[in-house]
């Protein structure tokens, strides 16, 4: 199967990556200090150029909306219950922070579009739908919600701060400072054919190639040694709400909306993404725990790998 076979290929880049960073780390090339420069390269560099570049190139189309903002509502909604999960479970805040961010977010921006490349050849119209789904349904919930929810989970467990004292970073991040000029830019467009605004696209798309190993190399330095009880529960619940609850979610919302088959399908199979490295990034970066979060974005990424087809099966 098409769709099979680009999952594995992603998965396996990934994974070599990471093993990379292990090696790396393991013969000292990489410090285990030098973790927090690379999330903060993801966050604080490559991501913003991704999204810039992203949000400026692609216009709004009101076909894609509503299955977006279906998308960012379900990504925020199956926090919820990850949070009463994890406070059932006795979790401390910051392995609580992470369960959450891992069940919320997943890989629909990177390895969703690929699949959906593969299984609709490619098609233009299929494609500029599944980006302005992924964009703004998917990066816009993590870059908004997910940040949030990292900072304050991360923050010092012995100050005491106000919810918007833990999440006010986020506002003056280039994360957000990219999300909305780029919002901005796709509404006013830019003139085509210009030198320096063809520069500045060149610049932006070179920055966001570095992403899926910034990527990578985080989770990788990020990944240590876990009680394999304690990792097993986290596992259970983050598959069942991840690769199961919020596909089932987003298809009962799209039927309820009436969504025509194609933006259905697209979708669903959005919301079916195994959790994305970039939850384990935003766990690392901002003080949840990025070890436990990084096991359960790879856990569920190799799970992925019987739910996706399964889910594509099922879905017709």
């Amino acid at each position: 199967m098409s769709q099979f076979q680009s999952l594995v290929e992603a998965l396996v880049i990934l994974v070599a990556l990471c093993a990379t960073a292990i090696f790396l780390r393991k013969h000292r090339v990489i410090l285990t200090e030098e973790q927090g420069v690379f999330g903060r390269l993801t966050t604080d560099f490559a991501l913003p150029a991704v999204i810039l570049l992203s949000l400026s190139k692609v216009p709004f189309s009101s076909q894609a909306l509503i299955p977006a903002v279906i998308l960012f509502a379900v990504s925020i909604g199956i926090m919820v219950p990850a949070w009463l999960i994890g406070k059932a479970m006795g979790l401390n805040r910051k392995t609580l922070g992470s369960i959450v961010l891992v069940a919320g977010f997943g890989g629909s921006s990177t390895l969703g579009l690929s699949l959906i490349r593969r299984v609709f050849h490619n098609n233009p119209l299929v494609m500029r739908d599944s980006v302005l789904i992924g964009e703004y349904g998917a990066l816009l919930s993590v870059f908004t919600f997910g940040v949030a929810v990292a900072i304050y989970f991360g923050r010092d467990e012995n100050r005491r701060e106000t919810l918007w004292e833990a999440c006010s970073p986020f506002f003056t991040s280039p994360i957000f400072i990219a999300m909305v000029l780029g919002t901005a830019i796709s509404f006013i467009g830019l003139p085509q054919g210009n030198v320096v605004i063809q520069l500045f696209e060149d610049v932006l798309r070179v920055s966001g190639q570095s992403l899926i190993v910034l990527v990578a190399f985080s989770i990788g330095l990020a990944l240590r040694p876990i009680a394999v009880r304690e990792l097993a529960g986290l596992i259970v619940v983050a598959v069942l709400l991840k690769l199961l609850a919020e596909p089932l979610l987003a298809w009962a919302l799209a039927m309820s909306f009436e969504l025509p088959h194609l933006e259905r399908e697209l979708l669903v199979l959005q919301a079916a993404m195994p959790s994305g490295a970039i939850a384990a990034v935003l766990a690392k970066r901002y003080g949840c725990d990025g070890a436990v979060a990084s096991a359960m974005v790879v856990a569920t990424a190799f799970i992925s790998l019987i739910s996706l087809p399964l889910t594509l099966y099922l879905g017709g």
